[in-house]
């Protein structure tokens, strides 16, 4: 950094730092009255969780990618974040947009990276490609579909598919995957997990892994939780078998089993409304 940038950006830590985190309560307000199209308070609940986004970029720093545009890229995630933030679900806010705040620096990370890697054509291809994809969203506001990419840049659908496949990890996760147009519609994110998640086991993603967990099993009842945490070791890493865990709690092998199986279809229905998350828990499967 030059002095004059480093002063900025020491000036701005500190005004994020001025920020008092929010309660529970403020953040449902907050989404409430985001949810009816106030922009101010998405703009109190974005500074009251700047700090997420410091906390995050300075994991990333020594990839050539300057703190401040890590930080830029992360707050542009964050921003995305508190738009798509459903406060019914349950979640706190900060576990919601860790996600995208992730996926948004790692966007930049990887830009750097294929433009050492790649062809300069194929380079052009693909800036031209995200300069197109970010106008349509503010234009539309919302994720266009490769349709009317493609219509955009006058390329065809296939096209466009044989961009996104040089561009496969850092397109945007909410990229509809067919036509249809509406928030419900299926998306990329459900399908392929976070390349980041899976590579990472720092303090953040433990904490936020664990949290998650925890929210989940809340959702069912005390013996449900009980044979889940056994049988998978979330709490001390050691697998039980059926047989096992129902000596343990003094019931049939079959018992367990069929306990095991309606635990999991609860957990299986909230895991697909909360398609955003898939990507957290496929690496965090796959590293397990």
């Amino acid at each position: 950094y030059k002095s004059s940038d480093r002063t900025a950006l020491t000036s701005w830590l500190r005004s994020v730092a001025g920020h008092r985190l929010l309660t529970r309560e403020e953040e449902v307000e907050l989404a409430k009255r985001i949810e009816a199209g106030d922009t101010t308070a998405r703009d109190e609940l974005v500074q009251a969780n700047l700090r997420l986004v410091i906390s995050i970029a300075v994991r990333y720093q020594g990839n050539k990618v300057p703190l401040e545009d890590l930080i830029q890229e992360g707050n542009i995630g964050l921003i995305k974040a508190a738009g798509k933030f459903d406060y019914r679900k349950g979640f706190k806010f900060s576990t919601y947009a860790i996600w995208w705040i992730k996926q948004s620096i790692m966007r930049t990370l990887d830009n750097f990276a294929r433009s050492i890697r790649l062809p300069a054509y194929v380079v052009a291809k693909m800036n031209k490609f995200d300069a197109t994809h970010a106008n349509l969203c503010q234009e539309l506001q919302r994720e266009p579909t490769r349709a009317e990419i493609a219509e955009a840049l006058d390329l065809t659908i296939q096209q466009v598919e044989e961009i996104l496949a040089f561009n496969a990890d850092t397109i945007s996760m909410d990229l509809p995957l067919g036509d249809d147009r509406s928030r419900s519609a299926a998306t990329l994110g459900d399908l392929i997990e976070d390349p980041a998640s899976s590579s990472e086991d720092g303090e953040i993603e433990k904490i936020i892994t664990h949290d998650l967990v925890e929210q989940f099993l809340s959702k069912l009842s005390e013996r449900e939780q009980q044979v889940l945490k056994m049988r998978y070791g979330l709490d001390d890493g050691e697998r039980k078998t059926l047989r096992e865990i129902g000596d343990a709690l003094d019931v049939t092998r079959e018992r367990i089993r069929q306990l095991e199986i309606y635990a999991i279809s609860q957990l299986s229905n909230l895991y697909n409304e909360m398609g955003e998350f898939r990507a957290e828990y496929t690496a965090d499967k796959t590293a397990a």
